[in-house]
This record gives C-alpha cells, sequence and structure tokens, in this order.
C-alpha cells in the first residue's frame, strides 16, 4: 500500500513539475515567482478544504498542540524550501539543486532512526550513496554552461536540501503523533501556514522594493489552468507522500521518492521539451534505478 500511495505522489509531483516548467517565463524576477508560489498555496488552502469538506472530515479541524507544531514545522519548511528554491534558480544554480535535495533526504532517514528506531541497514546507505552519485551524473547531464559556484550559492543549496528534507521529517512527524488526524487536515494547515510565510515574505519584499511585483498579466490569463493544475497536483504530492509515510520507513520512502522523481523528470524533459539523451543521461537513470532496487528490496 505504501508504494502505491508513494506512486501516486510521484505521479502528481510529475504533474507539477511538467506545469513548472510550463509556467516558467511567467516569473522573471524572485518577487514575481514568490507572488505566484503565494497564489499557488491558496489554492491548496481552497482545494484542501473542499477535499476535508466533502471528505466528512469537517470535525477533525482542531488546535491541539502537537498537530499545530507538527504543522507549522511542515509549513514553515515548505515555504523556506520554496523561496530557498526560487533564489538558487535567480543565481543560476538549479541544475545541482536534484544533488541537494537526494542529500536532504538524509534528514528524515537520521531523525526517523533515533525518534522511531526506524532502522537503516548497511545495504540501504549503500543503495543512498549510489542515487547520490546517479543525482550526481544527471546534474552534471544537464549542466549546459560553465559556471563556478560562490560560497552563498552553496549555502543556498544545502539549505534548500535541507529545508525539504524537515518538511519531508514533519510527514512522518505527524503520521506517528497523530494517527487519528486524517492527512488532509495536516496537509490543509501546512499550505495555511506556508501561505502565511510566502506572503509575509512577498509584503517585505514589496515594502523593501516600493513596489507591486511585476507580474505580466497577459501570460498570468494564458497560464491560469497551468497555476491551478500545479497547485492541485502540489496538494496531492505531499497527501499521498504523507498516506505512504504510514506504511514505509523513511529509509525507504525518500531516498524511493526522490530517486523515481529523477528518472521521471529526466525522461519527462526528454520525451515533452525534446532535451537530448546522452550517454551520462542513460548512465544516471541505470544507476538510480539499481540504487531503487537496492534501498526497498
Amino acid at each position: 500500500m505504501g508504494y502505491l500511495f508513494s506512486s501516486f505522489a510521484l505521479l502528481s509531483g510529475a504533474i507539477k513539475g511538467f506545469c513548472g516548467k510550463k509556467l516558467g517565463n511567467l516569473t522573471k524576477t524572485l518577487q514575481s515567482a514568490v507572488f505566484f508560489n503565494t497564489v499557488r498555496m491558496l489554492i491548496c488552502i481552497c482545494f484542501g478544504f473542499v477535499l476535508v469538506l466533502f471528505s466528512g472530515e469537517l470535525k477533525f479541524i482542531s488546535f491541539a498542540p502537537d498537530l499545530i507544531l507538527i504543522s507549522i514545522l511542515s509549513g514553515f519548511s515548505t515555504s523556506l524550501f520554496v523561496i530557498s528554491w526560487l533564489m538558487i534558480i535567480q543565481k543560476s544554480a538549479y541544475i545541482l539543486v536534484d544533488v541537494f535535495l537526494t542529500l536532504g533526504t538524509i534528514v528524515p532517514m537520521c531523525f526517523c532512526r533515533f525518534l522511531f528506531s526506524e532502522t537503516i541497514s548497511p545495504r540501504q546507505w549503500i543503495g543512498y550513496f549510489i542515487l547520490l552519485a546517479a543525482s550526481l551524473i544527471m546534474c552534471s547531464y544537464n549542466n549546459s554552461i560553465n559556471m563556478k559556484l560562490t560560497i552563498s550559492g552553496i549555502i543556498l543549496l544545502i539549505f534548500c536540501g535541507m529545508a525539504n528534507g524537515f518538511a519531508n521529517l514533519s510527514q512522518k512527524i505527524f503520521v506517528k503523533s497523530c494517527p487519528q488526524t486524517p492527512t488532509s487536515v495536516f496537509n490543509l494547515y501546512t499550505y495555511v501556514v506556508a501561505a502565511i510565510v510566502l506572503g509575509a515574505f512577498l509584503i517585505i519584499s514589496c515594502l523593501r522594493k516600493g513596489r507591486m511585483p511585476d507580474v505580466p498579466k497577459e501570460n498570468t490569463k494564458k497560464g491560469l489552468h497551468f497555476i491551478v493544475i500545479m497547485a492541485i497536483a502540489l496538494f496531492l504530492n505531499s497527501y499521498f507522500k504523507t498516506q505512504a509515510a504510514t506504511y514505509l520507513d523513511s529509509a525507504k520512502l525518500y531516498p524511493f521518492n526522490q530517486g523515481a522523481s529523477l528518472i521521471i523528470s529526466t525522461l519527462m524533459s526528454a520525451i515533452f521539451f525534446k532535451e537530448k539523451i546522452t550517454l551520462k543521461c542513460i548512465l544516471g537513470i541505470i544507476l538510480a534505478f539499481v540504487a531503487l532496487m537496492i534501498i526497498n528490496l
């Protein structure tokens, strides 16, 4: 059942990535990118509320301290991940994000080892490092420009990976600490917190620059359906991944999800966006597949 939920998470994640690629032209500046992501969070809130309402789970909405604290960790980590990712894009270092997202999976793996006594076998560690090697190869394949990362760029990449890792950790803490609370309620709270943090970041940015975000209206209308689909896919991705966390240990779930996402995003880029498949690309896909088999045997 855990792998079924994880497959649904991967499918929604692929849809989210496809829409994100299509929406690339809408976010010319960091300020406009934060604006669009705030809008996406608000759509996630609306979708989450409708899901809670029609599934009869409205009665589970509460202000229980443990649920609120876990949701704050989840929403805050999610918003920090989004902001750091956007800043990386501005520095043209996005080609290395997959490596650091793979590194970030070590956060839930290690924390859950001590918090919930989840074991990590030597075989799984070997698979993890093979997956990391595959990520490095894939990023090398995607790197079409010669650039030297600055110290600030490396710090941002580490921060981005760790923020995503803590967002994943919050899912595991939720399923362990609030087993009676529906996942839809937790995800609704997550995006409420994320929208607040991103909204605050946007307001501060506007005040510092003394103007509203430069948002191209004609492109916004053209890409509105992509924005809505991407927001719903974002909610479903975190929803199904949280569901999968009920059944799978962190050492299996998060490396599996990140490695499979790496393979899917590469194939999707080749099929839908006509990016060239090279020997490095094929080698990276094979290594990632081998790593996933080793981790999940």
